[in-house]
């Protein structure tokens, strides 16, 4: 469809994209696999049931006082209706498909935390960032442990490389 407007300025952009498609629905193909592999153990009406679950479970640490209590009670809503569906143990196969969608990478929030993190040298240097002042904010950032939330006492380098 953009290729039908015969805009000179969007087959530009198109061009690269194309190119990149590849490594664009990486995260998609990863996220389909892990749903046909919970769909092949877990029941389908479970699954979504659980899928919901964990998604307001992960509002629930991005949140603050009043969205955190109706994320949890959300998150609750849609537990009770998978146990209610299942009929046998539930904590198990909750932790099955959690573990699971933990696993898959969200690159939008990797690069917001990037973004974020950057934004303040950025602003300094009007810009204009180069790639040995990018290696040192990385560099300052990677060792650090979080704070807070699910990552806590935990630091981005041992994350990544699995050693402390």
């Amino acid at each position: 469809m953009m290729e039908a407007l015969g805009c000179a300025a969007i087959t530009t952009t198109r061009t690269p994209m194309r190119t990149h498609i590849d490594a664009i629905v990486v995260p998609l193909q990863h996220a389909e696999a892990i749903d046909a592999a919970l769909r092949a153990v877990v029941p389908h009406a479970v699954v979504d049931c659980l899928v919901l679950a964990w998604h307001y479970d992960h509002l629930f640490y991005q949140s603050h006082a009043h969205p955190k209590r109706y994320h949890h009670r959300a998150r609750e809503l849609w537990l009770t209706c998978a146990a209610g569906r299942l009929h046998k143990e539930l904590d198990t196969l909750q932790a099955l498909v959690f573990d699971k969608l933990d696993s898959i990478v969200r690159a939008s929030s990797l690069v917001e935390m990037v973004n974020g993190l950057m934004r303040p040298y950025r602003k300094s240097c009007k810009g204009q960032i180069t790639q040995e002042a990018f290696n040192l904010i990385m560099f300052d950032h990677n060792p650090h442990r979080d704070k807070s939330g699910k990552r806590q006492g935990k630091a981005p380098v041992a994350l990544l490389t699995g050693k402390p």
